[in-house]
């Protein structure tokens, strides 16, 4: 596997953006506002939603659980609700259309976390709105008593935008961001997910090794934390943060990520006045070209582009 974390050449600004980047304070600006849109797979109502919020709402970062499936590189064991439930815990909002068995029974999953019950926004069919059932009696009611979006939107799913006000209405009760100053990134996952992004933007093409090594040199505290760090890298590229390439290098399928927006060095979600990232990617840049193993990768993904 092509790689230049140890050589000669590549050290020295390796070890001189690790220190650059462990600060006793990090402070970033203002951030987009995140929803997790929970429904059943290929779902008409789902998918509507997320039209509009694109359409409507272009500063919200949206993500569904099978995007950041589609696009994690899964270390060890790990299962979907295991999965989904670190994916809520970095979410503002999670909104589940009720719509299949499987947004069920993620109904009920989620509505035994208190943090997440909290964040949790259900949309059911209007069909319902007098049924007392199991759900009804149960996860729902208790939603409504302790969620920040309150109560739950019963709406026919297949006009679902009938009810886009009442949406409209739960996300602008969103908290707003401020510029924020966390010591620890380990416990914050929401913020320790756009530092990923800035770190990226200088380090570029990076695997997840080089992350993974990045961030445990720069904050050792994740490495003992319950974070896992292909979660966050494929949930940024599945809101369209990071994207992800594959190449051939003498026969061997490698991946690397990169910043989705070729401007996102010079806009990062550091507050820029403390860290000035684009000369950090400047000098990272001239190394790299010096470097034959980086070179080859650089010239495969610009061919490959």
């Amino acid at each position: 596997m092509a790689s230049w974390l140890q050589h000669p050449k590549y050290v020295p600004v390796r070890e001189w953006l690790i220190e650059h980047l462990r600060v006793p304070r990090y402070r970033f600006r203002i951030l987009q506002p995140v929803v997790f849109l929970c429904g059943g797979k290929n779902s008409v109502s789902r998918n509507n939603v997320r039209d509009y919020f694109r359409k409507h709402r272009p500063n919200l970062g949206v993500f569904y659980a099978e995007r950041v499936w589609e696009n994690i590189i899964l270390h060890g064991p790990r299962d979907a609700l295991q999965m989904e439930e670190e994916l809520a815990l970095l979410a503002d909002l999670i909104l589940i259309i009720v719509d299949s068995p499987g947004a069920f029974a993620e109904l009920g999953a989620f509505s035994l976390s208190r943090p997440l019950r909290k964040k949790l926004l259900p949309i059911i069919d209007q069909q319902f709105v007098a049924e007392q059932s199991f759900i009804a009696t149960g996860p729902i009611r208790w939603i409504d008593r302790e969620s920040d979006f309150k109560p739950t939107i019963y709406a026919p799913l297949l006009r679902i935008l009938e009810a886009i006000d009442q949406i409209e209405d739960r996300l602008d009760s969103i908290k707003k961001s401020e510029i924020i100053k966390i010591s620890d990134l380990a416990t914050s996952p929401k913020h320790l997910l756009f530092f990923l992004c800035d770190l990226i933007a200088v380090i570029h093409p990076a695997s997840v090794e080089d992350i993974e090594y990045y961030l445990g040199r720069i904050a050792p505290s994740i490495l003992s934390s319950s974070i896992n760090i292909p979660t966050l890298i494929g949930l940024a590229t599945a809101m369209n943060l990071l994207r992800k390439r594959t190449i051939d290098i003498a026969g061997h399928q490698l991946e690397f990520l990169s910043p989705a927006s070729v401007t996102a060095v010079e806009h990062p979600f550091h507050h820029s006045r403390f860290l000035d990232l684009q000369r950090q990617r400047a000098t990272h840049m001239s190394v790299l070209l010096a470097i034959p193993d980086a070179k080859v990768v650089l010239d495969a993904l610009k061919e490959a582009s």
